[in-house]
């Protein structure tokens, strides 16, 4: 009796079928040591199997080069890649295809997670810059987590565009290189460059807001134009349309348990 070929199914989305593939060569898995666990779940490495099993590159098919006698640019051109690294492949490459029906879709939902991550920057620029404490605030927190799942996002989505594209890798390295410029741009530009005094203009409108009150008129807005060490100098807009000078001094107090401490108080200029 012929020894069966040991063989590896894999369940290809866009065919909607599973696949079995042939099993070229095996070794133990150093990352589980053979137990195909790994932290209590199955080894991803090896898909919980104890072993790399190698299978023919999905790409090139075992030839180790593709059109015009290129050398595959998924396997290497060794010819081979590893079972998880064929699952790997075949979902990136899923997204891919999709990707070309409804390219729409997927360049919104990355251009919306720009915008969010510009805005959290802008957001926690203003209290960082004006006070490194701020960090342990549980005003920080929400667009902090909003803006590391934007940006984890983006960088998902260009490793299966890398993974999965048939592209030269140039090409793919001036689209990541773009989509990386274009990450740190919305970073920069909205937080540290136009945001850094957004949260200190704010807390000066309120006070000054405060007390005219008894006047019946209100600040309009405060634009901070530079500061020297905690004082903030600025301009106030009043509701009667008059613009006046003002020092913002930043105070720090001492901190309570669940508080960081701090006073605001506005000065007019002369």
């Amino acid at each position: 009796m012929e020894n069966q070929e040991e063989t590896v199914q894999i369940h290809i989305r866009s065919l909607d079928k599973t696949v079995d593939f042939p099993v070229r060569s095996s070794s133990p898995c150093k990352r589980c040591k053979g137990t195909g666990i790994k932290d209590k779940k199955p080894c991803p490495i090896c898909c919980g199997s104890g072993s790399i099993k190698m299978l023919d590159c999905i790409r090139c098919n075992g030839t180790k080069q593709i059109e015009n006698g290129l050398k595959c640019n998924i396997c290497k051109g060794e010819g081979t890649i590893s079972e998880a690294k064929t699952n790997e492949f075949l979902q990136a490459r899923q997204f891919c295809e999709e990707f070309q029906k409804k390219p729409a879709k997927t360049i919104l939902i990355c251009l919306a997670c720009l915008i969010v991550l510009g805005a959290c920057s802008f957001f926690i620029s203003s209290y960082l810059f004006v006070d490194l404490r701020m960090i342990q605030s549980l005003n920080i927190y929400v667009p902090l987590l909003l803006g590391l799942g934007a940006g984890f996002y983006v960088l998902v989505t260009l490793h299966k565009m890398h993974v999965g594209s048939y592209l030269p890798a140039p090409k793919k390295f001036m689209i990541s290189a773009a989509v990386i410029a274009l990450g740190i741009a919305a970073i920069a530009i909205p937080g540290p460059v136009a945001g850094r005094y957004h949260w200190m203009e704010s807390e000066a409108k309120e006070i000054i807001s405060e007390a005219l009150a008894e006047d019946n008129l209100s600040c309009q807005s405060v634009k901070v134009s530079s500061h020297d060490g905690n004082d903030y100098h600025g301009i106030a807009t009043i509701s009667d349309g008059d613009k006046i000078k003002i020092i913002i001094h930043y105070k720090k107090v001492e901190e309570t348990s669940r508080e960081i401490g701090y006073s605001i108080e506005v000065e007019p200029v002369e």
